[in-house]
């Protein structure tokens, strides 16, 4: 394993790491039409970005709850000029906006907060970040629990909002509990209809249909109660009216013994071709399983399956070619195959199906935990994470991989306005590399920004929390996705012929 050590800061270094991903703007010129002069197309940086948490979950003595944010320094900022305007808030999701409770408060690029919630707190919550804060803006939600059938360590991503979500993993079977967190901090209602398929077909689940989320509100949808005893559930959120954030968590527990918990992450839509990254490599006297669940939401499927494992890319013998019936979820276990190695999982199919990855870690005679992983675009440009921990017993680990070409990821921690120095990274093509982050010296959690390199090849990642207590591991992990840092909008230009006919 590969371990990053942060050399001393070096602020030339940083600059030119983050340049591109934080401050630069672009401009295109489309074609001209008609003899009418040229229209310019700007890249700027966003000026806002608003996100939904689906809520806070704290217990006191069981578990912690943490909302953290951060905004990433700019990197192309001059430090003799005058503070830029802006403002990063985190707040409560409430009915009335004016008696929303501010939890994390960000004044300039390179701030990074947390709030850890109280007692009983079961909040929603909200980012919003504008002006100078908002390229780059990114907030999560950890949750640790040490005790009890909730037993894990459980992170999400806060989103914004949407229109269509895909969930793979769920289960609704003996002491298994998913809950679908519907979140709306919109200013009105949204209907949504929720779509259920499983290992025998389709669900009917007409409890799922027409489901109404208040504005500025969440719902919670046990699926139990919606789509009971299934073993694998792969899960559609489709709104029809509104806009909101949709999550997934899961809870699992055997008897009485806990057996992880975590959110689930969103998977990519229906396509022929996906990648799922961030496979973790199993050690420290772990016994992990690895199961890919494929869904084919309309016609029956042929998928052929790779694994892009530290030494290479290969076929997993007896399981490279799946067939998947419509409407069905099948589940394959890549546990043998991948010899404990870490990993991504790529698919090919005739037709599109999604897909997610089912890890559960154990150590004989202790707890375990489960983590969930997901089909994710490739990294566009940096990815920016707040909430990043390096203590005696928990560490940051990056699972990256290049399934075409060779390419170079540059890493940089930071706390404040201050970049460390970034650690390139280079990716043989083909490979998955492991690799843990040690945090700033003096600090315990930094933020995280991953950076692909020009002339790179297609680049996934995950961002992994790994705990080794003295009760077994605890682990959960983040798709790393790219920040959103600019907006394309259209030049303003003088055009005489506005207002003319042919």
């Amino acid at each position: 394993m590969r371990r990053l050590l942060w050399g001393p800061v070096g602020v030339a270094a940083a600059a030119l790491a983050l340049l591109a991903a934080l401050g630069a703007v672009a401009t295109v010129v489309a074609p001209a039409s008609r003899g009418v002069a040229a229209a310019v197309v700007v890249e700027v940086p966003v000026v806002e970005t608003v996100v939904a948490c689906p809520g806070l979950r704290s217990r006191k003595g069981f578990t912690e709850s943490t909302v953290s944010a951060a905004t990433p320094p700019r990197s192309d900022a001059d430090p003799a000029a005058p503070a830029e305007e802006g403002a990063g808030l985190v707040t409560t999701l409430t009915r009335d906006p004016g008696k929303a409770e501010v939890l994390i408060q960000l004044d300039a690029p390179g701030d990074r907060g947390s709030y850890v919630g109280r007692s009983g707190e079961r909040d929603s919550v909200v980012g919003r970040a504008t002006e100078s804060l908002a390229p780059g803006f990114s907030v999560t939600q950890t949750e640790r629990t040490v005790d009890g059938g909730g037993r894990g360590l459980a992170g999400t991503a806060c989103l914004p909002t949407g229109a269509d979500f895909w969930f793979v993993g769920a289960a609704s079977g003996i002491g298994q509990q998913a809950v679908i967190v519907l979140t709306n901090p919109e200013d009105a209602t949204a209907a949504v209809d929720v779509t259920f398929y499983g290992r025998r077909g389709e669900i009917n689940a007409p409890a799922g249909r027409g489901v109404q989320v208040p504005s500025r509100q969440r719902v919670e949808l046990p699926v139990v109660k919606i789509a009971p005893a299934q073993q694998v559930l792969a899960i559609h959120v489709q709104v029809q009216a509104g806009r909101l954030s949709a999550a997934v968590t899961e809870t699992d527990v055997e008897g009485f013994l806990p057996r992880g918990s975590d959110w689930i992450p969103g998977t990519e839509a229906p396509a022929t071709d996906l990648v799922v990254p961030g496979v973790p490599k199993v050690g420290k006297g772990r016994a992990g399983k690895v199961l890919l669940d494929i869904v084919a939401p309309g016609e029956g499927a042929v998928v052929s399956l790779k694994i892009v494992a530290p030494d290479g890319t290969f076929a997993p013998l007896d399981a490279d070619v799946v067939d998947v019936p419509g409407a069905t979820v099948r589940t394959v276990d890549l546990t043998e195959a991948l010899d404990g190695d870490p990993a991504a999982v790529l698919l090919s199919s005739d037709q599109p199906v999604t897909a997610g990855v089912r890890v559960m870690l154990r150590r004989p005679s202790y707890f375990g935990d489960t983590l969930f992983l997901a089909a994710v675009p490739p990294l566009g440009a940096a990815a920016v994470v707040p909430d990043n921990r390096d203590t005696a017993d928990l560490s940051t680990r990056l699972v990256l991989t290049a399934p075409e070409g060779a390419a170079t990821v540059e890493v940089s921690t930071f706390v404040g306005a201050r970049i460390e120095a970034p650690v390139s990274v280079p990716l043989a093509a083909g490979t998955t590399t492991w690799l843990t982050v040690e945090a700033p010296k003096g600090r315990q959690r930094f933020g995280l920004v991953v950076t692909p390199q020009a002339g790179s090849g297609p680049v996934y990642g995950v961002r992994m929390l790994d705990e080794e207590g003295p009760r077994g591991p605890l682990v959960t992990s983040l798709p790393l996705r790219t920040a959103r840092l600019t907006a394309v909008v259209p030049e303003a230009v003088p055009d005489i012929a506005a207002g003319t006919v042919d």
